[in-house]
């Protein structure tokens, strides 16, 4: 066998990155040094030997007219999809590992602080805010001391804001959580069921710091779960009513509502509403993983769970000052379809 140009760079490449592995193998992760050992040795091999065309041979990939490197393109292609593969698995550990840790944090500074006490059979209300300074004090201002009877704790979860909307929170008596980074609104809303529900509260209230959801419609989604109608109550716009909104996200919405309720054989009116009451007991039976597009994952999650749950018409206003945070309306739907494909399959 000629050793041709090719081969020599093929030859020498292979050398270069096994070299390359045993060299950073103290820094590098087991299986990454794995991978670049592997790749090494298959270009020597290839380079080296008559393996290769034994191989494509098998395949029937004869020499002439290009066969031989269409093979090797159509192996490359697979190592490649296998890497993408890898890829995508370690980056959604990652991001696992990363959830986990800012609600350890979270966790940990709630308890040394001593709120877990404050929360103990009271209606948790939790809020997720993200550079919300402008609004957050006014909606705090309008969350009733107690609902149905019930006296109320409020818990703002900072999603890493750069304003002040932390401080405005303290300010107006709310516990703060605090993310280090902002990580979206299903992972602050993930922190605060984990501390009002680790916290022993009764019932957990979400709502949106925007003032898009009126906090005095809050007995409305408390009322059914203190009486042990429900698990879960959630709020609906098209049951109660909805300032007008861009034309195209009014069909996403409409269209959402049909894909969830089709999907999961339950009428759905409004599975993109984050005002909720749900009973603290049921939601460590809920697996709930979306950073953004969370509303839609809850309700299905709910429903795969079995957990008795009911819509109630509430209203849904413009925000009271900046603009959504919401992506444009084609990412968002994108987003939104994927939360809910992804939440039905799991």
């Amino acid at each position: 066998m000629d050793l041709s140009a090719l081969r020599a760079s093929g030859l020498i490449a292979g050398i270069a990155v096994i070299a390359l592995a045993l060299w950073r193998r103290r820094s590098l992760r087991n299986g990454d040094i794995l991978i670049m050992l592997l790749a090494g040795i298959a270009l020597v091999v290839v380079s080296a030997t008559s393996l290769a065309d034994a191989l494509l041979s098998f395949f029937s990939f004869r020499k002439g007219g290009g066969g031989r490197i269409l093979g090797l393109a159509v192996f490359a292609i697979f190592v490649l999809f296998a890497l993408t593969l890898r890829s995508l698995w370690q980056t959604a550990r990652v991001d696992r590992e990363l959830s986990a840790v800012l609600e350890g944090i979270a966790w940990e500074e709630f308890r040394s602080a001593g709120l877990p006490e404050r929360f103990r059979d009271k209606v948790a209300v939790v809020v997720p805010a993200y550079n919300e300074a402008d609004n957050i004090g006014q909606v705090l201002a309008r969350i009733p001391k107690s609902v149905c009877g019930v006296e109320t704790q409020v818990l703002v979860v900072d999603d890493g804001s750069r304003d002040a909307t932390g401080d405005i929170a303290r300010a107006h008596g709310a516990a703060v959580a605090r993310h280090v980074i902002n990580r979206g609104g299903g992972a602050a809303l993930r922190t605060g069921y984990r501390l009002t529900s680790d916290a022993q509260a009764s019932v957990v209230v979400t709502l949106d710091a925007d003032g898009q959801h009126l906090p005095e419609e809050m007995s409305r989604l408390v009322k059914p779960v203190l009486d042990g109608e429900v698990d879960v109550a959630h709020g609906s716009r098209v049951l109660g009513q909805a300032e007008p909104n861009h034309y195209a996200r009014e069909l996403g919405i409409v269209f959402f509502n049909r894909l969830v309720s089709f999907i999961t054989r339950t009428k759905v009116s409004d599975c993109s509403n984050g005002y909720r009451a749900v009973r603290a007991t049921a939601l460590p039976q809920l697996v709930l993983r979306q950073e953004q597009f969370h509303t839609s994952e809850f309700m299905i999650e709910a429903i795969k769970r079995g957990v008795p749950a009911r819509e109630v018409p509430v209203t849904v206003a413009r925000r009271l000052h900046g603009h959504s945070k919401k992506p444009a309306v084609f990412r968002y739907g994108l987003g939104f379809a994927n939360a809910i494909v992804r939440a039905w399959l799991r």
